[in-house]
């Protein structure tokens, strides 16, 4: 059990005065026990309290710590009416919004003496702000997508096609140590940038075509994330202009992040940059994403947003233009808000560069 992560959530149970959290998805249990295990449509949760505890009801195949009401098939609902024996008649509980519906609604007729309220905020919040050895994980994950990204361009060959390099990124994910299976690529060609979720075609490069190479893979279940845009044995003088007007954006809000920031004031550095360039229409999604356990989650860097950047926090930086049916660059990095700036987890290179 991770006791200072349930000691944490404890902390903003008390506060918003929940009594209990059911824990019911399968990052969220690795997060806060350590144990990852695909639940599937088996019955596992953790109970935790206001004390930092928990209480496992889970079926006998899983794993478990401490206290656990445990179960065989066929036997849900009586495992069921055991843990709604151990809720007190008033306690509000909180329900992670993952657990199966069909569960729920059985607990809830076996315990009408509770309150009973969604998860939300509660569980995600405490993972925001990622620890020392989730940091680590994190710097570990990113520098591996460095060598793989490099190593996928440097492969690029007048041979090359969007689903074949798509497809060769998970054995490099594997060959360094990563969770290849779990990964994967955006990978365009052309005017296929265009777009800034391009899917994959059967098409080889032609001399001046950008490539855009958006890609990530986990390492010990902690992602990775990362974009990189390079032109195909030449680059046109407009691809060339707006390449620079990206990195500059790119720069620009990887310096804006401080603590104490908002999420909002960091997109819109980054969006003035690429609106005075007079590309500000090409400009179509959000400046970035959190990172973690899961590939998008808390904090989202978009306009207006009022979440106050806090030290701990990864997220992306990934501006692009994107021009229909011509060509787009998109230039995504990681960044760790510290106490005095951003910490960079990338270091593959940014400067322009034609294979």
């Amino acid at each position: 059990m991770k006791g200072v992560r349930l000691k944490r959530l404890a902390q903003i149970m008390e506060t918003r005065g929940v009594d209990r959290v059911l824990i019911g998805s399968d990052l969220a249990l690795f997060y806060y026990t350590g144990i990852y295990e695909e639940t599937m449509e088996r019955l596992r949760l953790l109970l935790a309290d206001r004390e930092g505890g928990g209480l496992w009801a889970a079926n006998q195949i899983f794993r478990t710590e401490g206290q656990a009401l445990r179960h065989r098939d066929g036997e849900e609902k009586r495992a069921l009416k055991a843990l709604a024996e151990q809720l007190k008649p008033g306690e509000a509980v909180a329900v992670d919004g993952a657990w199966r519906a069909d569960y729920l609604l059985e607990l809830l007729a076996l315990a009408p003496q509770c309150t009973f309220c969604p998860a939300g905020e509660l569980l995600s919040e405490p993972m925001r702000c990622k620890d020392g050895e989730e940091l680590e994980l994190m710097e570990r994950s990113s520098r591996i997508n460095d060598l793989v990204v490099e190593e996928l361009i440097s492969s690029v060959g007048p041979d090359s096609t969007e689903v074949g390099l798509s497809k060769a990124i998970h054995g490099l994910y594997d060959k360094h140590g990563a969770d290849g299976h779990e990964g994967g690529a955006l990978v365009a060609f052309g005017a296929n940038c265009g777009s800034p979720h391009p899917a994959a075609r059967q098409v080889r490069p032609q001399p001046g075509d950008c490539i855009l190479i958006d890609a990530g893979a986990p390492y010990q279940r902690y992602q990775s994330d990362m974009t990189r845009t390079v032109f195909f044995w030449d680059v046109s003088p407009e691809m060339e202009k707006i390449y620079a007007i990206v990195l500059e954006a790119n720069l620009a809000g990887i310096d804006a992040v401080r603590p104490g920031r908002t999420a909002g004031e960091v997109d819109k550095v980054c969006r003035q940059v690429i609106e005075k360039s007079g590309y500000g229409a090409y400009f179509t999604h959000r400046t970035g994403h959190g990172i973690g356990l899961r590939l998008h989650e808390e904090p989202y860097i978009g306009q207006g947003d009022k979440t106050v950047l806090e030290e701990g926090m990864i997220f992306s930086i990934e501006p692009g233009i994107y021009l229909p049916e011509r060509g787009g660059v998109c230039i995504e990095d990681l960044v760790a808000v510290t106490s005095d700036g951003a910490k960079i987890l990338n270091h593959l290179s940014k400067d322009l560069r034609v294979v």
